[in-house]
């Protein structure tokens, strides 16, 4: 295997043109006075030696960086996918580049993260998992503008973007409950997070709102992974007294329910009705196609982009410190029971 071209140098630039590494440098920044055949040669001789300005160099050169740092928990997750998905192409047309750290949910993972992206020079942080608490948080971002996403961290970063979750909650409840369904069980993620918590306080309010035959028992907490819920659905529909229906805080856990219910031959929706937060591009193809509450993840990345970059300029204004929410959509499909044709909705998608 050969060994590949180093990178070039402004110096380098600077020795095939014949010129001072200062001119070289105005040149390529489109300042300075010098003659546009100068400037010319300056930059043919760029083009042909491949240079590609640091990103760094220059950020300590002008004290005006162009990265942001973002950091997520899961990246494989689709979720966080569009997350990255929406900043981007919210932040190029900006001038800026992304760099990305999958940290998971470990704090040394986080501190650690937080760290090499502030080494980097980064503009302002995008932080989508709250493995620290808030005096931690502060005492990491050493003064550098940060919003949080999915996450709501009291005062720690400038802003926060999140989902409307107990609404979402409260729809797939309404939903469930206008089925005929009294005895609902629910499945959620860490109380702890933002979105697990508000899901599950979302989940009792509307249980007492709905006048739910609701116990203790039929609420379950767990991991956000897919075997957590397929335990948390085996203990559900194999107790003294079976939910009629589930409500699950994400696709996942809701892929456990099916998992779970398949296994000891309950039948989705004659026997047990489902609903779960999350939409995703498999879940009208599933046999049974799964009634979501949907959102715009990519359209959260962009919101959440645009609100650093004002909090980087000083014009958050009345934002600073607020949860700007995001919008939810319940969407009717098989699982609760509803009459659904996957091609009825592919044609409401596709219609003008």
């Amino acid at each position: 295997m050969t060994a590949g071209k180093p990178r070039a140098r402004l110096v380098d630039v600077a020795r095939l043109a014949n010129v001072s590494v200062t001119t070289a440098s105005r040149a390529l920044n489109g300042h300075g006075e010098m003659t546009e055949a100068t400037r010319q040669l300056v930059l043919d001789c760029a083009a042909q030696l491949g240079f590609r300005p640091s990103t760094v160099a220059q950020s300590l050169r002008t004290q005006r960086s162009t990265l942001i740092g973002m950091i997520v928990p899961h990246i494989e997750h689709a979720f966080y996918a569009a997350l990255v998905k929406g900043v981007q192409r919210f932040l190029e047309p900006k001038g800026y580049a992304l760099l990305l750290i999958d940290a998971g949910e470990e704090a040394k993972a986080m501190e650690s993260a937080i760290r090499t992206l502030l080494d980097q020079q980064v503009a302002g942080l995008l932080i989508a998992t709250t493995s620290l608490q808030a005096d931690q948080f502060r005492a990491e971002f050493r003064g550098t503008p940060c919003i949080f996403i999915d996450e709501f961290v009291e005062d720690a970063g400038e802003a926060a973007v999140a989902i409307e979750n107990a609404l979402g909650i409260d729809l797939l409840v309404a939903h469930i409950v206008d089925h005929g369904h009294n005895r609902v069980g629910y499945i959620g993620g860490d109380p702890r997070r933002t979105d697990g918590g508000e899901r599950r306080d979302g989940f009792l309010g509307a249980a007492q709102r709905y006048q739910l035959d609701l116990d203790t028992a039929l609420v379950k907490e767990c991991g956000w992974e897919l075997d957590s819920g397929i335990e948390a659905a085996l203990q559900l529909l194999t107790g003294p007294k079976p939910p009629t229906a589930i409500v699950t805080a994400s696709i996942e856990l809701a892929l456990g329910v099916l998992t779970a219910a398949a296994s000891i031959g309950v039948d989705i929706p004659s026997q047990l009705a489902l609903a779960t937060f999350d939409d995703t591009y498999f879940t009208p193809l599933l046999q049974v196609p799964l009634t979501v509450v949907a959102y715009d993840a990519v359209d959260m990345g962009h919101h959440s982009a645009e609100l650093l970059l004002d909090a980087i300029s000083g014009e958050l204004g009345e934002r600073a410190g607020q949860c700007l929410r995001v919008p939810v959509t319940l969407i009717r499909r098989r699982s609760c029971g509803c009459l659904y044709s996957p091609i009825d909705e592919l044609k409401a998608v596709n219609a003008p």
